[in-house]
């Protein structure tokens, strides 16, 4: 899988010290993230959008400023938000060339099909 950054460009970087599952908390490595260079969230499934959170509460709650990588399943339409959330690279999936995610990145940027049907349930359920 190439390692790409937010540009989607080819990089070469060091090796995540902690990856994190969807669900993992951060209790465990909160002490640890002034030595930590990378740490690797991993997506099972697209769908999954825990590993958003979990990039978010590292950046904006606990101050991580080292290299967040999402490894695993995502898509290119989730490339902004992946950025957005705080990714700093990414190791893409292999059923995705490195030039999909780049080109996710030069088009406006709106709610994917998924997301527009989550909202819509999620409306008629309130």
């Amino acid at each position: 899988m190439p390692l790409t950054n937010t540009k989607a460009e080819e990089i070469s970087a060091a090796e995540p010290e902690v990856v994190l599952t969807p669900g993992a908390g951060l209790d465990e490595i909160i002490p640890q993230l002034g030595t930590l260079a990378v740490i690797a969230v991993e997506f099972p499934k697209f769908r999954d959008g825990r590993g958003f959170t979990t990039a978010r509460a590292l950046r904006e709650h606990h101050g991580y400023k080292g290299d967040i990588r999402a490894v695993g399943h995502f898509l290119p339409d989730q490339f902004a938000s992946l950025i957005a959330c705080g990714f700093t690279s990414f190791a893409t999936p292999p059923e995705h060339a490195p030039a999909q995610f780049a080109a996710a990145l030069v088009k406006p940027h709106q709610p994917g099909q998924l997301l527009r049907r989550s909202l819509v349930r999620a409306l008629e359920s309130a």
